[in-house]
């Protein structure tokens, strides 16, 4: 009898081949993970997130966009405020990509409003950067 590897597990490994470079294997180990699933939201948001930052880097922006959404939805479901920013952040930086301005404008200022709403000054640089280009 087998014994099933958890979602933390795949998610693990899956992070592991993805800083050793090999995106498209790392995908397939989060996708397992999201299948297996948790009852931990925490989790399953970050496993979202690595996903769509996955998909980014292979160039597979419309399933980067969709795991992002997700990443936000749990977030905001969870009352993350920085798992929120990071998550919008991801958005607009995909959006940004994907040629929709406006949407990216949106999403990069409500990370840049949690930003300074949490005191966090490294991602409110980053963010005010951002938004500075698209709205002057």
């Amino acid at each position: 009898m087998a014994v099933q590897a958890s979602c933390m597990e795949l998610a693990l490994e899956g992070e592991r081949l993805c800083k050793a470079g090999d995106c498209r294997a790392g995908v397939g180990f989060f996708e397992a993970a999201v299948q297996v699933g948790t009852e931990d939201l925490k989790t399953l948001s970050a496993v979202y997130s690595q996903l769509g930052n996955a998909y980014f880097y292979l160039q597979e922006y419309e399933k980067a966009l969709e795991f992002h959404r997700h990443d936000l939805t749990l977030a905001r479901t969870l009352g993350d405020r920085v798992g929120e920013a990071k998550a919008s952040g991801n958005l607009g930086n995909t959006l940004k990509v994907l040629g929709k301005f406006d949407e990216a404008i949106v999403c990069c200022t409500r990370h840049l409003d949690i930003s300074r709403e949490l005191h966090d000054k490294v991602c409110e640089g980053c963010c005010g950067i951002f938004v500075k280009r698209f709205v002057i």
